[in-house]
């Protein structure tokens, strides 16, 4: 088995953009390098300044470069391409949509890595590669790898953040299995601590019980990644036996439809049979409050 640790960069991030930079770690199975590859490939369209003030690759460094698919990057990449060996990215949707686009799709087990430290790691303020670089402290073992490896890197760079990524996996490693991690990011993963917004840091399980119309909004609002959307229906779901049902805007926000019935019917009824949108459980409470009209 061999694990795949691997980065792209890109001309943007739009659905039009494509890689300019695929680089990548093979690692055996005693987690040693034994292969490295890092192509810079001309793209079929120009790189965007706000990508090119990131990784900072120009124009005339890919003048003459092959494209993605024509490197010994990407061919060896289909070579590794099979079921037994393991792929390591940091936010994997990114990098195999835009593998996709050259033609790659996955047949490899998946790592990814973002899920995991969201997941496990949540005293972290950020899940984001280069704020976990400095917290963990990973970047103290770069320059040992970076000498074994004979290769020079550029910061925030395809090759750069493979090498911040490896360690990154190393540290993982000391509390979960390779195949733990990867069973976990084969499915939607049940989170327990809310990762963002104004109830970050809090138990989803507190947010659901206390403040339950705000996951509400999100899930009717916000383009949920599937971790997210499938932990607030599961603590939704979870919870739903131990809080009382509340309106969750307008006039009467806050209340119960059977604290507003007595006064205000009339908007109790153009909420159950006009308002868009609502969830699921008050329009069940509504439908209960009203009686069947």
């Amino acid at each position: 088995m061999y694990t795949i640790i691997l980065d792209t960069e890109t001309t943007g991030t739009e659905a039009e953009d494509r890689i300019c930079q695929l680089a990548y770690l093979v690692l055996d199975e005693a987690g040693e390098v034994v292969e490295h590859y890092d192509a810079l490939c001309t793209p079929p369209l120009p790189v965007k300044y706000d990508a090119m003030a990131i990784h900072h690759i120009t124009p005339e460094m890919l003048e003459g470069k092959p494209a993605c698919t024509e490197t010994e990057a990407f061919r060896r990449l289909q070579e590794l391409n099979t079921p037994e060996n393991l792929l390591v990215i940091q936010n994997a949707p990114f990098d195999l949509a835009m593998l996709a686009k050259e033609g790659f799709e996955s047949r490899m087990r998946l790592v990814d890595t973002f899920r995991i430290v969201r997941k496990f790691l949540t005293e972290q303020k950020q899940h984001g590669q280069q704020y976990l670089r400095y917290s963990l402290g990973l970047y103290r073992h770069e320059p040992a790898l970076i000498e074994k490896l004979g290769v020079q890197v550029r910061a925030h760079d395809a090759l750069g953040d493979v090498i911040v990524l490896k360690h990154l996996y190393d540290y993982l490693l000391d509390s979960h299995s390779a195949e733990e991690m990867a069973e976990l990011c084969s499915a939607p993963m049940l989170l327990e601590i809310m990762p963002m917004g104004r109830h970050r840091g809090k138990r989803i399980e507190t947010v659901a019980l206390e403040h339950r119309n705000d996951l509400f909004y999100m899930l009717e609002n916000y383009d949920l990644d599937m971790d997210l959307k499938y932990s607030f229906e599961y603590w939704l779901e979870q919870t739903r036996d131990r809080v009382r049902v509340t309106i969750g805007f307008g006039k009467h926000k806050g209340k119960t439809p059977e604290e507003v019935v007595g006064e205000d019917r009339n908007y109790l009824e153009w909420m159950r049979d006009k308002a868009d949108r609502i969830p699921a459980e008050l329009k069940a409470e509504l439908v209960r409050v009203l009686g069947n009209e």
